[in-house]
């Protein structure tokens, strides 16, 4: 994936024509098919659906959307650092993950961080996808905060674990399982459940759910790209959201009982190397100490 692809990326996106698109960056129009294409071949995806008519979005480019702009960014601010001459006044990290519920789990560090480097500059990358990896592997992020996925390529980095999760069941207070110490796949026989889409989901979280959910009808199903909206959707009697107690969770409108039988999920920071890198060796203290003295 280059800088050129997802530019051109995302002005066939904004204009919707490969012909416009092509003059906005000042290339050829065969030039810029010729970059989409690469790009779609890398993905093994469709961004866009192309007639001698129209030019439009599909479903998975305009989820891509946000995520090229994001990458885009990183690039440009990386590149902007390293071209001032002020990198001696501030410390920049770095810190990827897949959620801004995620995010929420990080003041404590931080704060803790500043107090060692005062000058230090937080980043952050909120990428769902797997394109997430691959800026660890290319060095553009620190630290990946993140659930421990399936089969990781060891190139993407070295896993560390902080703490182990629990998948819970959450729903409305005034629903008739509320009141239960633990849930199990017979009592979600007959709920209508609410999951995160497998793209956006944790592996090991998309295990869970799918062996919860297997025998159950495509209508007692519903998808949300996020944390946010799932718990949204439970609060509004929707179903029952089947997600891990990632943060300190207490909305008073919301029930949340641990699945029977779901193993714990683990959850840590992805990395290349510690070597040299003191203000990543004292973020994986740091998020060590904390996670497990709220989360566990």
């Amino acid at each position: 994936m280059t800088t050129m692809q997802l530019e051109c990326f995302l002005a066939v996106a904004e204009t919707l024509s490969f012909a416009k698109a092509a003059g906005k960056l000042s290339v050829t129009q065969p030039a810029v098919t010729q970059q989409i294409r690469a790009l779609e071949e890398e993905m093994d995806v469709q961004l866009f659906k192309r007639t001698t008519r129209i030019v439009r979005l599909t479903p998975e480019g305009h989820v891509f959307l946000n995520d090229a702009r994001s990458i885009l960014n990183m690039i440009y601010f990386t590149k902007k650092r390293f071209q001032e001459h002020n990198s001696k006044e501030s410390l920049p990290f770095c810190i990827g993950c897949h959620s801004h519920d995620e995010l929420m789990l990080l003041p404590e560090v931080l704060k803790g961080m500043k107090q060692e480097y005062p000058v230090i500059h937080p980043v952050f990358q909120v990428i769902p996808f797997q394109h997430l990896f691959q800026l660890l592997a290319e060095e553009l992020v620190d630290v990946i905060i993140s659930f421990q996925e399936k089969n990781k390529k060891e190139s993407y980095g070295t896993y560390r674990e902080f703490v182990r999760i629990p998948v819970m069941g959450i729903m409305t207070v005034q629903h008739p399982m509320a009141a239960k110490s633990h849930l199990t796949k017979k009592d979600l026989a007959s709920e209508r459940i609410i999951l995160i889409e497998p793209q956006r989901c944790p592996g090991r979280l998309n295990d869970i759910c799918h062996e919860l959910t297997k025998d159950k009808a495509v209508t007692d199903l519903m998808l949300c790209d996020t944390p946010e909206a799932a718990l949204l959707l439970a609060k509004a009697g929707f179903g029952i959201a089947i997600l891990p107690k990632l943060t300190d969770m207490a909305d008073r409108g919301l029930a949340y009982i641990p699945i029977n039988g779901a193993d714990m999920l683990s959850y840590g920071a992805y990395y290349k190397s510690v070597k040299g890198k003191p203000l990543l060796k004292l973020f994986l203290q740091l998020c060590r100490e904390y996670f497990s003295r709220t989360l566990s």
